[in-house]
């Protein structure tokens, strides 16, 4: 028998819940057994592996460089037991569905679709988190996700990708602001947190037009980016759509961008190797529906 057929995978369920908990008594918990089982069990694993998977740090655990790279396979490995096991039950529709979103797209465009999901597939359990593109894209490549809506264009060899909305971003100024008092004066941006696809169309425009900015303010929420660019705080990019569709969309002025700036379409992305997820389908097909009847 090879080294690494000796390898139990029951094993790795230790491994990811202390690195998803950073704590043994986290783990345990989540695990429903004592610190003392998890810590004999991640022992198991590095004598298995011959290398050390955590290192403590500031009074919780941290993976090493060789957990680093373990962590993907023990995440796609787990993930496939959850899909062996519902591919052989009565009712494909069941178990969980990890969905990530942009904020604009999950405050507003998602609702109804998820609503009639509910009622087609009331049995899965779904997921749904929130971040900026770059952080659901690293969530669906590290396997955590298995499917995102972010911004594009964007392509990547690991992943599928599906236009779903034609979005137009916007220059979102306080009313009564001009253009060309933003091209004249200092500046703030604001926006989401770094990895927003739209924060970094801004950053764009900002440096083209050459605007002199002198703070960034970043929230991870849209109702207080509209605020704060409501109050005069300063300048944000955001979809053009929630100009109507969000409460707070009137309250804050919309300048038009070129096409080449402006154009930025929703994108569902998903592994290329990940193993067919019915409720998913079931999903990409609502999602589909709701882009053909806004045409």
């Amino acid at each position: 028998m090879s080294a690494w057929e000796r390898l139990n995978p029951q094993l790795l369920r230790h491994f990811l819940a202390v690195s998803r908990c950073g704590s043994l008594t986290a783990a345990a918990d989540q695990l429903h057994c004592v610190p003392s089982n998890v810590s004999a069990r991640l022992r198991q694993l590095e004598g298995q592996l011959g290398v050390r998977l955590f290192q403590r740090q500031a009074q919780r655990l941290h993976l090493t460089p060789a957990g680093e790279r373990l962590l993907p396979y023990a995440e796609q490995l787990d993930r496939l037991c959850q899909q062996a096991w519902h591919s052989v039950q009565d009712d494909l529709w069941s178990g969980t569905l990890r969905l990530g979103a942009m904020e604009t797209c999950a405050a507003v465009r998602l609702p109804e679709v998820l609503a009639t999901f509910h009622r087609d597939a009331p049995r899965v359990q779904l997921q749904l988190k929130t971040g900026t593109s770059g952080d659901m894209l690293a969530e669906v490549l590290a396997g955590r996700l298995d499917a995102a809506l972010i911004g594009g264009p964007y392509q990547h060899p690991a992943l599928r990708t599906e236009a779903i909305w034609p979005e137009r971003l916007a220059l979102v100024l306080a009313v009564g602001a001009r253009v060309e008092q933003v091209l004249e004066y200092p500046v703030t941006l604001i926006g989401f947190p770094g990895g927003c696809h739209y924060q970094q169309r801004l950053e764009r425009w900002s440096e083209e037009r050459g605007l002199r900015v002198t703070a960034r303010q970043s929230y991870g929420s849209l109702d207080a980016i509209f605020a704060s660019i409501a109050a005069g705080m300063g300048i944000g990019m955001l979809p053009l759509f929630l100009r109507q569709s969000h409460p707070r969309g009137p309250l804050v002025a919309w300048q038009e961008l070129p096409a080449e700036l402006a154009d930025a379409p929703t994108l569902l992305v998903r592994r290329q190797d990940a193993v067919q997820h019915p409720a998913l389908e079931h999903l990409l097909e609502l999602l589909r529906a709701r882009r053909y009847a806004n045409g």
